[in-house]
């Protein structure tokens, strides 16, 4: 077991700490980050049949992924190389932390693809709760706004995922 935290950067639904936190109740937000040279698509096929968020390498230097930083101990780690699964590669990244620098961190990159299926309507609201919550730039939120989606008519998922943005959850402080 390792005494030194890893660090994630998230990108996609785990930028909502509600989400995060249900998943990790232990994990310790350490705020923003930015990823340049790279751009957030919804092209990931996920095992539900929908799509799900990745990040891919661009060579416009203007380009970047906003993301959020979080602290897991080994065993945290562990359960999201679990959660994440066999669809994402975790992958090093050198990150712009807000409060920190330059700083090496991992994140999960998509290695499965869809170009004709949309995400579910419950996930594009983790991403953006999760940009609203962090106070991302308007652009930005407007870009995953505009993201197209579908309804999850699984009800019992769709349902569960909803629940994570009532107002009685409460979530840790950074």
């Amino acid at each position: 077991m390792s005494n030194k935290p890893h660090i994630n950067f998230a990108f996609g639904s785990n930028l909502s700490t509600k989400r995060l936190f249900a998943r990790l109740p232990e994990a310790h937000c350490l705020g923003v980050a930015k990823l340049y040279q790279h751009k957030l698509t919804f092209n990931m096929l996920s095992t539900d049949g929908s799509a799900k968020c990745t990040i891919e390498p661009t060579s416009c230097k203007d380009d970047v992924v906003i993301g959020v930083l979080y602290a897991l101990d080994d065993e945290e780690l562990a359960m999201l190389d679990a959660i994440e699964g066999e669809r994402y590669d975790r992958v090093s990244v050198e990150v712009e932390a807000h409060r920190h620098g330059l700083i090496e961190a991992y994140c999960y990159i998509a290695n499965t693809f869809i170009d004709d299926h949309l995400p579910f309507d419950w996930y594009v609201q983790h991403v953006l709760s999760g940009a609203l919550e962090h106070a991302f730039p308007t652009e930005y939120v407007s870009l995953i706004k505009s993201q197209p989606h579908i309804t999850d008519h699984h009800g019992e998922r769709a349902q569960r995922e909803w629940q994570l943005h009532s107002p009685l959850k409460t979530t840790k402080k950074a």
